[in-house]
């Protein structure tokens, strides 16, 4: 580029970075300096002098500063686009400036940007991967699990007649009065399920209940909070409460019969009921037997082709799992089934910001290595999405969700109006379904 108004060149940083280097020569510097000047001296109103012809050294030492800096990101804006257009490069984000001065008269600008790339992935050994699959399994314990959520789900309340305390296993409605720490509350009503007392709206407010008057107006209730899984503001404290019975109910159970099979809908006697659940199981099971054969898969693949990742990339997506609540709870979630491999008796506490921030940094790591693998094996085997998958992909999501297909469609273009990211989506589900039809699976044993 020599002779040019604007040098530039580019140096590696890694395989997915490049830093671009630029010169842009001071001629085009006090162009762009005369412009801002210009259009500044017909903008401004200044005591003593008509629009435009207030004088450029007045201008500068009241607005030098601003001028210079505004002046200089103009020409960044219109320089950085066309250089970066006329490369090949396959950019996967906005550059990011690292480095601007403020224009001066007279001397060249000079600024950098790193400049972030798609990972260029020459896949290979893709072909054979061997791997085990467990059968789906659907014991009579699943099965009587089962029947039992959805005799709760058929539960009904009934109001307690014939005694005038509370036992375990009511439910009561009440009107709770007191403080705890900073917290103040005025005769707030709460739901109690004295049987579930870990889902007390207040830890140990369930147990406290149990005996007290069906009556009561101001029954005294004194719980220290525990200091563990608790906001440090109220872990410890003790509060002092009023309560006031509303309501009080016992459960009602049906019998587990084929009265409670036709009930549901789903079947005509209890053993359909039962076959009819432990085939449901089964099916789940086996689907998700299958999804952990695929997770191995793509994990070793991945040990094949390790993923060189910008790491601003993976600084952003981290950042929008912590920045979203759904994002944190997964990872949450996440944290709480690795405790659980552990130690499946020890109890659940909430992570730390350090904690939470290391496994959105490793969720990030593994969600795109998993995305650019499976998107250059597609590429590798020329996998294409047609509008019949798309058309047959809303028309399954529409049964689940008991939809008709053009509401579904509707709703995912509020997100997606080109369905793009869908197709990217079905993109890769079809790559990993090439991976398994190569792939050696063996029963597990």
């Amino acid at each position: 580029m020599q002779g040019s108004p604007v040098r530039f060149e580019f140096e590696d940083v890694s395989p997915v970075e490049k830093r671009l280097k630029v010169e842009i020569d001071k001629a085009q510097v006090n162009k762009k300096l005369d412009e801002s000047y210009r259009q500044l001296g017909r903008q401004v109103n200044l005591k003593g002098f008509r629009p435009g012809k207030a004088p450029r050294p007045l201008l500068e030492s009241m607005f030098g500063k601003k001028v210079a800096g505004d002046a200089a990101r103009e020409l960044v804006n219109e320089t950085i686009g066309d250089i970066i257009g006329q490369q090949t490069l396959r950019i996967i984000s906005e550059p990011i400036l690292e480095e601007l001065a403020d224009a001066q008269k007279d001397v060249p600008l000079r600024y950098s940007a790193r400049i972030e790339l798609m990972p260029q992935i020459d896949i290979k050994d893709y072909e054979g991967i061997a791997v085990t699959k467990r059968e789906g399994k659907a014991t009579d314990e699943q099965v009587t699990a089962e029947l039992e959520r959805r005799r709760q789900a058929h539960q009904e309340l009934k109001p307690i007649e014939g005694r005038d305390t509370a036992e375990a296993g009511d439910v009561l409605t009440i009107l709770l009065t007191g403080t705890l720490s900073h917290l103040t509350y005025k005769d707030k009503e709460m739901h109690v399920d004295l049987g579930k007392p870990e889902q007390s709206p207040i830890p140990g407010l369930a147990a406290a209940l149990v005996g007290v008057s069906l009556s009561a107006t101001a029954h005294p209730v004194e719980l220290t909070m525990p200091t563990e899984g608790l906001p440090k503001e109220i872990g410890g404290k003790t509060g002092h409460f009023k309560v006031a019975v509303k309501a009080a109910h016992i459960k009602h159970l049906p019998a587990i019969d084929d009265e409670f099979a036709k009930d549901t809908g789903e079947a005509d006697s209890l053993e359909q009921l039962k076959e009819k659940i432990r085939t449901n199981i089964l099916e789940e099971d086996t689907e998700e037997a299958r999804h952990e054969m695929r997770l191995t898969l793509v994990d070793e693949l991945l040990k094949r082709n390790p993923v060189p990742i910008p790491p601003g990339l993976i600084a952003r997506l981290a950042r929008n799992f912590l920045e979203n609540e759904r994002g944190r709870l997964q990872l949450q979630m996440k944290l709480l089934q690795e405790q659980r491999k552990e130690n499946p008796e020890a109890k659940f506490t909430m992570p730390t910001t350090e904690q939470l921030v290391a496994a959105a940094q490793a969720e990030a790591v593994r969600n795109l290595s998993i995305e650019f693998v499976m998107m250059a094996l597609a590429d590798k085997e020329k996998v294409e999405v047609t509008d019949a998958d798309v058309d047959e992909h809303l028309a399954e999501l529409a049964k689940e969700r008991d939809k008709n297909v053009a509401r579904v469609k509707a709703e995912i273009q509020r997100e997606d109006p080109g369905l793009q990211q869908l197709r990217a989506q079905l993109r890769l589900e079809k790559a990993l379904d090439v991976l398994e039809s190569k792939a050696v699976i063996t029963p597990k044993a």
